[in-house]
């Protein structure tokens, strides 16, 4: 069974459904019109749908005529909260609202593999689980509340798997890799208290400007000088906030940061060691820190042993061998696939989306994120044959 030629046919229709959703974005916890549209195709096409109740987040079933395992599938649904600067016939009708990520495609893909799947399912050795996810973009993450709910159980699912597009790969190539595939991402408050009071008398206040710039520096002192230089990790603020006249001392200062690993162990340093900068810093400076800390998603880790078997020779029938790179590192974004895949084996991949000929470029994130839409049934066809493959290997 080879699913390339199938899902080309699909290209047109997988292109609709994108568009559709590009129109029509929704920020994570807020997907209702999304999941309609998911809810509905799934019954149209006489897909089971399990309920989880889990917010806007989709699971369908397609059941196999034989006994066999279950592998599931996961696109995530949710837009970002960002004004479109792409004049295109299906540009964001929300005003405010883009799919920058390109989960729109993730969801039309998808949706081509429901179709391939579910024409040939008298021929499958067991189930095929669909999670239309909602939530990935904002913490806590609709993956952990799939989780909870129920979505990797009746039928128990034996393996997992999902693909996320890239514009740094070009379109028609598919990236894998064994071991970390995105960081652990928490969030930091922090907020140091001085003494306000005069410019010109420095002397008689606790200046917290100061402070933060210090504290500052000793914060990338962390991942410089304590955290093993092979190791990833990263420290950013990214905000900071204090004062409201050249010759005001403020009172306080408000900062916010990321805070990124690969490495459960490491994660652990870096909030000890930042801790420790909070007290030390009271000390040295005579002030007050206060922080809060917002624990995001865990170390997005790959199974090697699933990507050689089943995500490397899937993709290669589909795009060809010289085609399917396997990344030798991860990237420092975050990813609430982890949550399944720390339940249980499967990979998550790089979908080839970008083409420098079509001025296909921009990165995620940004008011000119676009895709070249030939990904969605290449993307299509790769998570179906992989799915088809792992059922046939293992029945």
């Amino acid at each position: 069974m080879n699913f390339k030629q199938p899902a080309f046919e699909l290209k047109d229709k997988l292109t609709r459904f994108r568009r559709d959703f590009h129109s029509h974005p929704e920020v994570s916890f807020c997907e209702e019109r999304t999941s309609s549209v998911i809810r509905k195709f799934l019954q149209d096409n006489g897909i089971e749908i399990q309920e989880i109740n889990s917010g806007y987040s989709v699971v369908g079933i397609i059941r196999g005529a034989y006994p066999g395992k279950t592998f599931a599938l996961r696109a995530d649904i949710d837009a970002l909260p960002m004004p479109e600067l792409n004049e295109v016939p299906y540009k964001s009708q929300n005003e405010g609202v883009m799919h920058a990520c390109g989960h729109d495609g993730h969801t039309a893909a998808l949706m081509g593999v429901a179709l391939l799947l579910n024409s040939v399912k008298d021929q499958m050795h067991g189930n095929v689980k669909l999670f239309f996810q909602a939530a990935e973009e904002k913490i806590p993450g609709g993956a952990k509340g799939m989780v909870e709910h129920g979505a990797l159980e009746n039928p128990y699912v034996d393996a997992v798997m999902g693909l996320h597009v890239s514009n740094a790969l070009p379109v028609g190539k598919v990236a894998f890799g064994g071991g970390p595939g995105a960081a652990a991402s928490d969030t930091y408050r922090f907020k140091i208290i001085g003494k306000g009071g005069h410019g010109a008398y420095p002397h008689a206040t606790v200046d917290p400007v100061v402070i933060a710039a210090y504290f500052i520096t000793n914060l990338q002192t962390i991942v410089s000088r304590n955290v093993e230089p092979t190791q990833g990790a990263v420290i950013t603020i990214g905000s900071i906030h204090g004062g409201s006249k050249e010759n005001i001392i403020a009172d306080e200062v408000e900062m916010l940061a990321t805070v990124r690993s690969l490495d459960d162990g490491v994660r652990d340093l870096l909030h000890k060691r930042i801790k420790e900068v909070c007290a030390g810093t009271e000390v040295m400076y005579n002030c007050k820190v206060e922080y809060e800390v917002e624990m995001g998603y865990p170390v997005l880790v790959n199974d090697g042993d699933f990507v050689n078997k089943y995500a490397i020779p899937a993709a290669a029938k589909i795009v060809g061998a010289e085609n399917v790179i396997e990344s030798k590192k991860s990237g420092m974004g975050g990813e609430d696939f982890a949550y399944f895949l720390q339940q249980r084996p499967g990979c998550f991949g790089s979908l080839g989306s970008g083409n420098a000929e079509k001025g296909i470029s921009a990165g995620g994130h940004t008011s000119k994120f676009d895709i070249d839409e030939d990904c969605l049934w290449t993307g299509a066809a790769t998570l179906a044959q992989a799915a088809f493959d792992y059922l046939e290997a293992n029945k």
